[in-house]
């Protein structure tokens, strides 16, 4: 039956040649738009979604965008190189461009560390972070040495008195009258000469001190501000803190 719709002088048989030739010219156009192309690569076309030749200019030049952006590794290990390099991850030209959170007391010693972090292509970040370690490590450190310290004092303040005996309190008083004539109200020079010689040995020196000037003592000064006949006060002191 003829379809009163379709064009006059046309049938159905004309409208599938007709539509056929039309997929044919799209098939060339899309061929003549890539070049040859093998099957491989048209596959590949469909599976990454390019339709046209813009999408895939598009794609390179993003992809040529993101790789100038990249860092490559310098070729060799000379200065030049290596500053060029780190130049490009953000390494200052000179020291003014390190902006470092230092300790007080280390504010001193802020302009050699730049320059040395400067010299060893160590970028201002990782300075701070290498700062902050040791900052912190060292006071760790300084508390473990003061906790040994103490407890190696105590250890041997406890030895000294066991070895005194019952003498102890009586030696432990001249000790401190040794420790006054010395140092007076200077608690930390005592402290300095501890640390130098150890608790025990300043505990027997300071006792011999305290000895020579106590009223009962053979070689003190007591009998009306003059010594004893033959006392030679300098070897005295000299043995005594083993000063030759």
């Amino acid at each position: 039956m003829t379809d009163v719709f379709e064009p006059e002088g046309q049938t159905t048989s004309d409208n599938f040649f007709v539509s056929a030739n039309q997929n044919l010219k799209n098939s060339s156009l899309s061929q003549s738009l890539w070049g040859n192309l093998s099957e491989e690569n048209k596959s590949y076309l469909d599976k990454k979604g390019f339709h046209e030749p813009n999408d895939v200019l598009k794609s390179y030049r993003e992809l040529e965008k993101a790789y100038s952006s990249k860092i490559a590794l310098p070729k060799d290990d000379s200065e030049e190189s290596l500053t060029k390099f780190y130049s490009r991850l953000g390494m200052p030209d000179d020291v003014s461009g390190f902006e470092l959170h230092l300790k007080q007391e280390d504010e001193p010693l802020a302009e050699s560390f730049k320059q040395a972090c400067l010299s060893a292509h160590i970028l201002p970040k990782s300075a701070q972070a290498i700062y902050d370690w040791f900052s912190h490590h060292r006071v760790e450190e300084n508390e473990k040495q003061i906790q040994q310290w103490n407890d190696l004092s105590a250890t041997e303040f406890a030895d000294q008195k066991k070895s005194w005996g019952a003498k102890a309190p009586l030696y432990l008083e001249q000790m401190k009258r040794g420790i006054r004539l010395f140092s007076g109200d200077d608690n930390e020079a005592v402290c300095r000469i501890e640390q130098a010689l150890g608790t025990k040995k300043m505990m027997q020196i300071f006792l011999r001190l305290g000895e020579a000037v106590a009223e009962d003592n053979p070689v003190s000064f007591g009998d009306n501000g003059k010594p004893k006949k033959g006392f030679d006060a300098e070897a005295f002191y000299r043995e005594m803190f083993n000063d030759y």
